[in-house]
């Protein structure tokens, strides 16, 4: 089943940009809409999370007043958080703070800080290029406030890699118990369905589904399963083996709702241990996020 499912898994990345910037009701520029190239340096600190600093450059803003201009050099740092995609398009939203810089002061304009919040869509058209589009709104401190739409590619470069955890575990005092015989595996039944972003809870769209195997316990009321959840390779360690806990448990109380005994099932997580696909595509992590039952005679 589906694991953290993110709009990327890169390190760092470079995105050249194109768009307009809208002076929003500032009637000392002659034009409302400026064009405005911009690029910008990104580098993840979260699965979902990444820090960018961004440059934007306005040749030639006209003013109001007839033979004056200016050019406006924007540069900014923004906090980027990204949510989970869907058809490889996922949305984002930032925050940040910046500078404009302006080569010619005219009608009060002066340069000064600014502030600026904004959202977009990242598309991963292929792994080593995307497309993205937002909107930011930059609001300056000296009151004057601007629309700023942009177009870019994104270029990644890297693979984000999470430290990983050091557990160590205190000493249990092991109790001896008597030697059971192991159960016989009977098969292995695979729940090809899928869970919402950091959820764990079932869709009616996978009711006959869980119902198939509901009427597969009936039949056999000599067996028992185990039900195991797993999950792709994005996110912590420690974060995947919880999400594959819940979300196995979620499938077990669904199949004892049904009227199956809760004796006869156990709920196991395997976090991203066991994959069936490689991770390194979409597709094959898609496949890791996966429910397994294994039935027992």
């Amino acid at each position: 089943m589906c694991g953290s499912l993110f709009a990327a898994n890169n390190l760092l990345e470079v995105i050249p940009q194109i768009g307009g910037s809208w002076h929003v009701d500032n009637q000392r520029y002659k034009n409302d809409i400026d064009l405005t190239y911009g690029i910008k340096f990104a580098g993840r600190v979260a699965p979902t999370a990444l820090l960018e600093v961004g440059y934007d450059n306005i040749k030639n803003a006209k003013y109001s007043i007839p033979n004056n201009d200016t050019s406006i050099n924007r540069y900014y740092l923004n906090v980027v958080k990204e949510f989970e995609s869907w058809q490889n398009i996922s949305p984002y939203v930032l925050g940040g703070i910046g500078y404009e810089d302006l080569s010619s002061t005219k009608q009060s304009l002066d340069s000064a800080p600014f502030g600026q919040y904004g959202a977009g869509l990242r598309w991963e058209t292929f792994d080593y290029l995307h497309l993205k589009t937002e909107f930011r709104h930059l609001i300056n401190f000296d009151g004057r406030s601007d629309i700023v739409a942009m177009l870019g590619f994104s270029i990644p470069f890297g693979t984000f890699a999470q430290q990983e955890e050091v557990i160590i575990e205190e000493e249990e005092v092991v109790i001896e118990q008597p030697i059971i015989q192991a159960p016989t595996l009977s098969h292995i039944h695979t729940f090809s369905m899928q869970f919402p972003f950091d959820s764990s809870e079932i869709s009616p769209h996978y009711n006959a589904e869980i119902m198939d195997f509901v009427n597969y316990m009936r039949e056999n009321p000599d067996k028992n399963a185990i039900i195991n959840g797993y999950t792709d390779n994005l996110g912590s360690k420690e974060y995947n083996q919880k999400l594959s806990e819940r979300r196995a448990k979620a499938v077990k109380d669904k199949i004892v709702e049904q009227g199956i005994s809760a004796e006869r099932l156990d709920a196991k997580g395997h976090g991203e241990d066991n994959p069936i696909a490689t991770n390194e595509t979409r597709e094959g992590r898609q496949q890791n996020r996966r429910v397994e039952a294994e039935v027992y005679h």
